[in-house]
């Protein structure tokens, strides 16, 4: 068995060690979960009280990072270990998308794993050595092959999926012995419970897919007011226009991921659509560019002004956790980034003021009259924000350092704080540009489709930590259930009318919506039997509060008609122990996935308080 090292885990790098760990487990009643590439809610993944090397005795931590092998080939089935990426490892740790800390020092618990390439990674080694591909992949490639199918994980599409490509599953069950799975195995409940179980069903060792020739994506996204949208026909009150419907446009389109912005004044929709064609060695390749301008700059800016919208009641907060960005982030031009601020705005000299200092430190100036609130016409709030941010993002940490000690602070940022719901459109206006007047804005590109199909790789995970919940909403081609959708959402973000009540109900992030295949495999599939519509709710991880308790409390009201079932790697609602079954009932097969889960764990050693909980067992 091999021993626990310094960071609190195990790093086994064969089978008969993976099995090794479960038995130790077994025989001295341990608790043991597998660490992936911490993508998903941290509870989720691991031990009840995992504190890196301080994790007590009891629990067993296993990590994979010494279990990547991709065998060769049989033909279009390929074996890989279950520790491997699917594609790009992150060259710094994930956040952990937590909610209680385990550590008192910081919310970021990292993951124990710090290494890896496209190279090594799965989707890489299929198309350069194979030439063989997944049929489907989700926004990112962050993730362990065995996470990504673990949570139900899948990309924007009805036309092909993932799962549907499992051709065989190596698990070891809580004794520890090892099984090969196969949907007309002779195991076939345990096969259809591990396949999405969370880790409570055994131990996935190894994962066998069915794959396809590689295949090359040529896309394009468009940014526009939604209204203004040549795309489709997004709220279905423009028929006379020719455009595809919703629905349509989603299920006709090969790959499709639509991010709405609603916010007052602001609604606008950026659509991302791609069609698969075939691979062709010397095809001039445009990959898509998520961020077009300045993307380390642009992220570098938007995560300063997410801080500080997210602690505008607590500003010393913010500051601190700014501090603790530029700390953290050692590769950016500051100075280029506060020139992108400047191209948006450079306060004119006020003849009343001293010239010097305004010329020399134009943010400066501008956030101090704005603060004694003496300078009013020059400066819009669009503009002192930008001051503000470029003050942050330009100053030295001793000017930071004195900013927690300004006796204004908090009134400038109560001041903001009252202002934003009026003026969020001028800030994300900033980042979200469309064509002139809300008119389309056009991206094309073409990639490989390994490389094209996880857009967000591109998002840094330490500068735009996002949190979301994903609810997946059942529907038949025809049911009318994502224009329902649409209207139930639209609704509650226009709230009372006002500015206050709706952002109250859109915040100032976006929604991610796409649709996913039915899945006949497996028994807690988020879209077992059916097609779904997903709704993810994005929450930036360093807001101040707790989003489970407050913001996504409102959308798992507003959609609850509509019977979603939730991502099992993403937030869900805090458990009720008077309503066991809330996360369940609408499992056809939940019945028997627990009846497997039970008999191939009978001591429960991979059962943790959160699922315990979440899943009334």
């Amino acid at each position: 068995m091999p021993a626990r090292e310094p960071d609190g885990c195990h790093h086994p790098s064969t089978e008969e060690e993976l099995c090794a760990l479960v038995r130790h487990a077994k025989d001295t009643g341990k608790q043991l979960r597998v660490m992936g590439s911490t993508h998903s809610v941290w509870r989720a993944i691991v031990t009840d009280n995992f504190s890196g090397a301080q994790t007590p005795l009891n629990e067993v931590t296993v990590v994979l990072d010494r279990y990547t092998r991709v065998f060769e080939a049989n033909g279009v089935f390929v074996e890989v270990q279950a520790g491997c990426h699917v594609g790009l490892c992150p060259t710094r740790p994930v956040q952990g998308r937590i909610i209680e800390r385990p550590l008192d020092s910081d919310i970021r618990q990292p993951s124990p794993w710090h290494d890896g390439s496209w190279e090594k990674s799965l989707t890489s080694t299929l198309h350069h050595r194979d030439g063989l591909a997944l049929p489907d992949l989700g926004g990112i490639s962050h993730q362990t092959v065995a996470g990504f199918i673990s949570t139900g994980s899948a990309g924007g599409t009805v036309k092909w999926s993932v799962h549907e490509a499992i051709a065989k599953l190596r698990v070891i069950d809580g004794l520890g012995n090892v099984k090969e799975l196969t949907p007309d195995g002779d195991d076939p409940d345990w096969f259809r419970s591990a396949g999405i179980g969370m880790g409570l069903c055994g131990v996935i060792s190894t994962i066998t897919f069915k794959c396809i020739p590689t295949f090359d994506v040529i896309g394009s996204e468009t940014i526009s007011a939604t209204a203004l949208s040549d795309d489709l026909d997004f709220y279905g009150d423009r028929k006379a226009s020719g455009l595809p419907s919703l629905e349509k446009f989603l299920v006709e389109t090969d790959y499709v991921r639509l991010m709405w912005w609603p916010q007052h004044n602001f609604d606008r929709l950026v659509v991302w659509q791609a069609e698969r064609v075939p691979f062709e060695a010397k095809r001039e390749l445009h990959p898509y560019r998520e961020i077009a301008r300045l993307p380390v700059a642009s992220q570098v800016a938007a995560s300063f002004v997410y801080t500080l919208v997210g602690h505008l009641d607590e500003p010393e907060a913010a500051v601190e956790h700014l501090l603790h960005l530029r700390t953290s982030i050692t590769d950016v031009d500051w100075k280029g980034v506060g020139d992108w601020l400047r191209r948006f705005v450079i306060p004119p000299i006020d003849p009343s003021q001293p010239e010097a200092p305004q010329k020399r430190f134009p943010w400066l100036s501008a956030l101090y009259e704005l603060l004694k609130g003496e300078r009013h016409s020059p400066i819009t709030l669009g503009a002192a924000w930008i001051v503000i941010i470029e003050f942050f993002v330009t100053a030295s940490d001793d000017a930071l350092a004195m900013a927690l000690k300004l006796p204004g602070l908090s009134q400038l940022f109560k001041r903001l704080g009252k202002l934003v719901p009026s003026h969020i459109d001028t800030v994300l206006s900033l980042f979200v540009e469309t064509g002139p007047d809300g008119t389309p804005a056009t991206q094309e590109f073409c990639d490989r489709g390994f490389m094209g199909l996880p857009m967000d790789n591109q998002m840094d995970d330490l500068l735009m930590p996002t949190w979301f919940t994903e609810l997946w909403v059942p529907f038949t081609p025809g049911d009318g259930k994502l224009q329902e959708t649409i209207t139930r959402l639209r609704k509650h973000f226009d709230a009372d009318g006002t500015p206050e009540g709706a952002y109250a109900a859109t915040g100032a992030f976006a929604y991610e919506l796409y649709v996913g295949k039915a899945d006949p495999t497996f028994y807690l599939s988020p879209a077992t039997g059916t097609h779904v519509f997903r709704v993810d709710v994005f929450w930036f991880g360093k807001n101040s509060g707790d989003p489970v308790k407050g913001f996504y409390r409102q959308f798992w009201d507003v959609l609850e008609p509509l019977e979603y079932r939730l991502h099992w790697g993403k937030f869900l609602p805090a458990p009720d122990a008077s309503k066991p079954d809330q996360l369940t009932r609408r499992y056809p097969g939940w019945e028997k996935w627990k009846a497997t889960r039970a008999r191939v764990d009978p001591g429960n050693i991979f059962l943790t308080k959160y699922w315990k909980e979440q899943l009334g067992l």
